[in-house]
């Protein structure tokens, strides 16, 4: 034999009831959503890699002036790519290319253009996106320039005679050609046809400079 009964308490699951005036409870509201944790660990340097002058040209990506092939000076390729040679312990900012296979090397230091064998160079490798924490970006002089609050920093070696970072260079003609500049002296320099090209003060300010900027999540030491 079946009995049919009521419950008086309560009421069958999702029963919606309540809100029509029915005894039936009104459900607890859904839980909090916990706070997002943090983004995983990843990359906060640049990386440069060790080369010489005439060894086999690197596989992995390097940073390239402007990402682009650059409207640059007669007789230089326009495919230049970041690189740091050091001088009597003084950084130098300079460019590197593909020559037959070969890295070929160009860097300016003392009003003389220096390129062929010279020896031991580190230039900058692009990390995967998913790898580094930040993003790289050429910028105008004046916004690398500013001091206090901003987003995008120099890529730099900072030096007691100054702050050492890449920098395309508008030269005679509109051409454009990778060399340093110094951000805190407001000098920049290009080496090329057999000497070192110097531009001081307001002359420098056209130019543009190789910038980072942490993604969001991060930040730089």
């Amino acid at each position: 034999m079946w009995i049919i009964v009521r419950n008086l308490k309560g009421g069958p699951p999702f029963c919606d009831c309540w809100q029509h005036g029915g005894s039936c409870p009104k459900p607890p509201p859904p839980p909090p959503v916990p706070p997002p944790g943090p983004p995983p660990p990843r990359v906060m340097l640049n990386e440069w890699i060790d080369i010489r002058a005439g060894d086999p040209f690197p596989a992995r990506a390097l940073i390239k002036a402007l990402n682009k092939s650059l409207d640059t000076v007669g007789g230089q390729n326009p495919d230049q790519y970041v690189a740091l040679w050091y001088q009597q312990g003084e950084p130098i900012m300079g460019r590197i290319w593909n020559e037959g296979g070969k890295v070929a090397a160009n860097f300016g230091w003392f009003n003389n253009e220096y390129k062929g064998n010279v020896g031991s160079i580190q230039v900058l490798v692009e990390l995967p996106d998913g790898v580094r924490g930040f993003d790289y970006e050429w910028k105008s002089f004046k916004e690398a320039a500013v001091f206090g609050e901003k987003e995008w920093f120099p890529v730099h070696v900072d030096y007691h005679k100054g702050d050492i970072s890449p920098c395309v260079l508008t030269v005679e003609g509109g051409k454009q050609i990778l060399g340093k500049v110094d951000v805190r002296n407001e000098r920049a320099t290009v080496a090329y046809n057999g000497k070192e090209h110097i531009f001081v003060g307001p002359t420098v300010h056209p130019f543009v400079v190789l910038c980072r900027k942490a993604k969001p999540g991060y930040k730089f030491d």
